[in-house]
């Protein structure tokens, strides 16, 4: 038998979810069965599984130590703590004990994609590697494209998870960015349409209409600058997102006509050579700006707050061209 008190940073979680995650050799069969015969308890009362758990909760699992042993083995890697990531803490806007806000620099995937390149995200683990469990494991929450800065969002307790993934899905958040597109615009705008995704090629398309499909996207803009370098005219814009699709930003000022400088995927011709001309290797897109709106709840001392990143050298090494 062994005792297992809910910390403050576990709690928030369903408690089937939390034995799963304690116990991730045992199948969910056996778990359900365990609770049903009292041999997992919840403060040594009978328990269902949909229980939300609460800081201070005890679960007491009636197993032997061999058979507790063999259901808490995982093939999971271990955490790495790499010297890699001593640039880490440079790359902290704010932090405290829920959440860290993150400027992402360019190059750098957000989330692992399978491909076995490294990711922000292993190097929020390794930073926060003392506060890794079987049932507590923090991670980075809105994905930026690899070749786009910018502020990311990450929780480190169940409870900050959970709120942040619930912000980003009702669409709480305020997200702004800049960008540098080419041409000279022109004011304030709305842009709006619909995104197709082919998940094969992970490339989006525009279109006018709905169809199957089809996702309603909305971008707002406001024109800061307008440049003209090396006989090249462009402009730096902020945008705010309205829907969060992938892609969205590039792909609704290349369907207006003016791309993003550096986008290889959603550039033409004349935006490619100009980038070419003013040696950008990447999007010149930067995600500048994040508001959280009134909350309460966990992430209560966030509430209203604005967090700002200073823009990268090479998006201002664009900017100062003479």
């Amino acid at each position: 038998m062994k005792q297992f008190t809910i910390q403050p940073n576990e709690a928030g979680q369903g408690a089937l979810k939390y034995i799963s995650k304690l116990l991730p050799s045992a199948s969910m069969g056996l778990l359900r069965k365990s609770m049903r015969k009292k041999n997992i308890t919840l403060n040594n009362t009978k328990m269902e599984g949909k229980e939300k758990l609460q800081a201070g909760d005890v679960l007491t699992v009636w197993f032997s130590e061999e058979t507790l042993a063999k259901f808490m083995e995982t093939d999971a890697p271990r955490v790495e703590i790499s010297s890699r990531w001593k640039v880490f803490p440079q790359w902290i806007v704010y932090e405290d004990d829920q959440i860290l806000v993150l400027n992402k620099p360019a190059g750098l995937l957000s989330q692992g994609d399978g491909s076995g390149k490294e990711s922000l995200n292993d190097g929020l683990l390794s930073y926060l590697h003392d506060q890794v469990t079987a049932t507590v494991k923090p991670s980075i929450c809105n994905r930026l494209d690899r070749n786009t800065s910018g502020l990311v969002l990450a929780g480190k307790t169940v409870q900050a998870l959970q709120a942040l993934n619930g912000l980003i899905k009702d669409r709480s958040l305020k997200k702004e960015y800049q960008a540098l597109v080419l041409g000279h615009m022109e004011g304030s705008g709305v842009l709006k349409g619909f995104l197709v995704k082919n998940h094969q090629t992970n490339q989006v398309r525009y279109t006018e209409k709905n169809g199957p499909g089809a996702l309603p996207i909305e971008t707002r803009y406001h024109v800061l600058d307008t440049f003209t370098k090396k006989g090249i005219s462009f402009s730096r814009v902020q945008v705010e997102l309205v829907t969060g699709r992938s892609h969205q930003i590039r792909l609704h000022f290349s369907s207006i006509g003016h791309p993003l400088l550096g986008d290889r995927k959603y550039g033409n011709k004349e935006s490619l050579a100009a980038s070419d001309k003013l040696h950008i290797r990447r999007q010149m897109l930067h995600a500048f700006q994040i508001t959280f709106p009134i909350l309460s709840g966990p992430l209560e001392n966030l509430s209203g707050k604005c967090f700002q990143a200073d823009l990268p050298e090479d998006f201002l090494d664009v900017v100062h061209l003479s």
